[in-house]
This record gives C-alpha cells, sequence and structure tokens, in this order.
C-alpha cells in the first residue's frame, strides 16, 4: 500500500524534496532519469529556469525501495556437547560473521539460536555467501576443535526463502547481522 505525503505545499524543487524521500540531490536527479516522463502529465513534473518542480502527487516515485536480500545458503550447526546460548553467540558474531566478512565484504547472516526439546541448544543460520564447499571448508577449519570435533554441520542450498522466515521466527526473532 502506498503512503502519500500530505502538505498545503503542490510542487517542490529537487532539495526541498530530499529530506522528504531521505534520498540525497544527486540521487534524486538520477531517479528523474529513471522516470518515463511521457507517461506523466506536463502539469505534475516539469523543468523551469533550470529547476525541477514536482508535483507533491509524485513524491511515491521517488521514495526509496527497499532491495530483498538474496540469501543463499541455510545451516545448522548442533553439537552433542551441551554449549549455552552465549557460546552459539559468540561463534557466530564473533567467529563466523567476522570469518564470512574477510571472504566477501558484503555477506550477511541472520540467525537464531534455538533449544531442543531435551534441552540442547543448536544454531540456524542464513546467508548470502554462495559457496556451499568453501563455506564447509571454513566451518571446518575454524570450528572443529579437540572439545567440538563432534559438530554436526549441515548446509542446504536456499531454494524458496519465504518459508525459512516463518521457520526462524517459531521460537524467537531472528538477528540480522549486517
Amino acid at each position: 500500500m502506498k503512503t502519500e505525503y500530505h502538505s498545503t505545499k503542490n510542487y517542490y524543487s529537487l532539495k526541498e524534496l530530499s529530506p522528504i524521500v531521505n534520498l540525497t540531490y544527486r540521487q534524486l536527479q538520477k531517479r528523474i532519469k529513471t522516470l518515463n516522463l511521457e507517461a506523466i502529465d506536463k502539469n505534475l513534473i516539469y523543468k523551469k529556469n533550470n529547476k525541477w518542480n514536482i508535483h507533491q502527487s509524485l513524491i511515491n516515485q521517488f521514495k526509496r525501495k527497499k532491495q530483498p536480500i538474496n540469501y543463499k545458503l541455510f545451516v545448522t550447526i548442533a553439537s552433542k556437547n551441551q554449549f549455552d546460548v552465549n557460546y552459539w553467540r559468540y561463534l557466530i558474531t564473533n567467529q563466523l560473521y567476522k570469518l564470512l566478512k574477510t571472504y566477501d565484504k558484503t555477506t550477511r547472516i541472520k540467525y537464531v539460536i534455538e533449544k531442543t526439546s531435551n534441552g540442547i541448544y543448536h544454531l540456524h543460520f542464513i546467508t548470502t555467501f554462495s559457496s556451499t564447499k568453501e563455506l564447509r571448508a571454513i566451518l571446518h577449519n575454524n570450528i572443529y576443535t579437540d572439545n567440538t570435533n563432534d559438530m554436526n554441520i549441515n548446509i542446504k542450498n536456499i531454494v524458496i526463502i519465504k518459508g525459512l522466515h516463518s521457520y526462524f521466527r517459531k521460537q524467537n526473532k531472528p538477528i540480522l547481522l549486517k
């Protein structure tokens, strides 16, 4: 559902529009180039004295659009050892996430720490990291130690993300690492 910006002012310059839509002047100039100006009434957007005049009814055309995150892999890590929540949180935030960022700076992770019916915690996370083989090697080389060699790691390619978001929310809200 689109929201409209209501004001007593009918036309805005790019500088006036900038704080309303939370885009820079330069970004607004680029947005104008992507608009299909032929399909828009010339009275709603026009240039006069080298200054754009944009009618308030077009404000939604300029608002920032949220891009979906392309998560690629679903990972589950479990252990026979009864590690607590703090261990799993440390593992994902201070080790794995930082490590994956060294391979790909744009990597994103969403994770949840879950408790099984018998009281053992385990970790699920989805990531934008794309190589199953590389991720398996990274996990094998960096989380297998003498006391954690019983780690069970399962990595799957994500086919439908919608169901995973629901799965993540079944016990607690997932945490997004940017």
